[in-house]
């Protein structure tokens, strides 16, 4: 039986399992348990601003945009009880109207961007957790309703409402300075709950055959973290979502090992990426990436490089998510076949407390096969642009980030061949 369909049974059976252990002093704990946890949340501001350009394939969601929406998240993590922990949590979106049109970019004019305009209310956790006794091993499980954070699969945080995944996770810590995890999916929650705005439609996706990944992140190795991934989608209908995922109707593995490594006595910290990604039918993909940066008189500098192949875009990480461990700060992905992207980044603080700030470029090279295959023609083109976060230090939970980015898409089949793009968060979480 589904995960999904089998949430709400787990978590009454597991509760009636704990209320009728022991005596009463243990009911007692029981309920404490329940009615001394913890309230959390967060509520979430997004605005975006995009003009419009005619290289519509490759500005995507971001062009001709303006919109502004918000969000209210709400949680309560009840306490540990004979190791069990439960956790609930709803989200509430609602979009504010600025656009002109309800409609983004299959109509004219049309400004809506439907990541950000969600008017829905949904529930976004609901999960079970249990850890073991750490005499006996270093392991703990979740089911029901979560967000998952790996290189391959994991929900967004970029934008006011979020998605999730009905998922069962193991993870395992016995290995020294080792994380093992064991993940199986049946469902993806998308962000976008009830509501499409007609620009966009998307339902959750009930997968018929689960999402399998394995996940392992080690340290032992004195300046060196291996981190390593490995999913597997054996679903003959689309299990992704565009332009990122995978949209077509093939099953497929990916692969990701990255190391990072920090150079003994210095500031330099050295890092290199594989992804690989192999189709049923589909023709097989990956790419490779290194990275540098180092901080020299408290200037961050870093110094990125990737090559996807040419046969198709790489998948990127499955849910809201292109690619998780990108080596860049911009907006344009990294994963577009036959794409060779050169990054740059030079951030300073200032001095300030909680203030970053980042000056970003990106070059792009794309072979003709490449352009075919991706149907993006990005070659010669580039980005720049400008990222500033701040944490308030008068108000402990407040941030706010903005980021703007001028790309040019080098495309002499159009008019208008750049695009200018910006957006800003305004978070508070308590």
């Amino acid at each position: 039986m589904k995960l999904g369909m089998k949430l709400g049974r787990d978590l009454l059976a597991t509760s009636a399992v704990l209320a009728a252990m022991g005596t009463n002093v243990q009911a007692d704990s029981f309920r404490e348990a329940l009615t001394g946890g913890k309230v959390s949340g967060e509520i979430r501001n997004v605005y975006v601003e995009g003009s419009a350009s005619d290289a519509r394939g490759e500005a995507g969601a971001l062009n001709n945009s303006h919109t502004l929406g918000s969000a209210l998240n709400l949680n309560y993590a009840t306490g540990s009880f004979h190791g069990f922990k439960a956790v609930v949590g709803l989200q509430s979106g609602w979009d504010w109207n600025i656009h002109d049109e309800d409609k983004g970019l299959t109509v004219a004019g049309g400004e809506d961007d439907s990541r950000v305009s969600i008017d829905s209310t949904d529930l976004r956790l609901a999960y079970l957790e249990y850890a073991f006794d750490k005499e006996l091993t270093a392991t703990s499980l979740r089911i029901g309703r979560q967000k998952i954070v790996s290189p391959l699969l994991m929900n967004s945080g970029e934008f006011a409402m979020q998605d999730s995944f009905d998922a069962l996770v193991v993870e395992n810590r016995d290995l020294p300075d080792t994380v093992l995890k064991a993940i199986y999916v049946d469902r993806w929650n998308m962000r976008y709950g009830d509501d499409s705005n007609g620009a966009v439609t998307e339902e959750d996706k009930d997968y018929d055959d689960a999402i399998y990944s394995f996940y392992l992140n080690n340290s032992s190795l004195a300046g060196l973290n291996i981190e390593a991934q490995w999913l597997s989608n054996e679903n003959d209908t689309p299990a992704g979502d565009p332009p990122a995922a995978v949209v077509t109707a093939d099953p497929y593995d990916t692969g990701f090992l990255g190391l990072t490594y920090k150079v003994p006595n210095s500031s330099w910290v050295l890092g290199a990426k594989v992804l690989t990604a192999d189709y049923e039918n589909l023709p097989d993909t990956g790419y490779w990436g290194v990275n540098a940066k180092t901080t020299v008189g408290g200037v961050e500098l870093q110094l990125g490089y990737t090559s996807v192949d040419d046969e198709a875009n790489f998948p990127g990480s499955l849910g809201h998510v292109p690619m998780f461990r990108s080596y860049k700060s911009g907006f344009i992905d990294e994963i577009f076949a036959g794409l060779d992207t050169t990054s740059l980044s030079v951030g300073y603080g200032f001095g300030v407390p909680g203030l970053k700030t980042k000056l970003i470029y990106s070059g792009w090279k794309q072979s003709e096969e490449g352009r075919i295959n991706s149907r993006k023609d990005l070659d010669g083109g580039y980005e720049a642009g400008f990222d500033v976060e701040y944490q308030f230090q008068g108000v402990e939970g407040l941030s706010g980030r903005f980021r703007t980015s001028y790309m040019d898409f080098d495309r002499d089949a159009v008019d208008n061949d750049d695009l200018l793009y910006t957006r800003i968060h305004l978070n508070y979480k308590f």
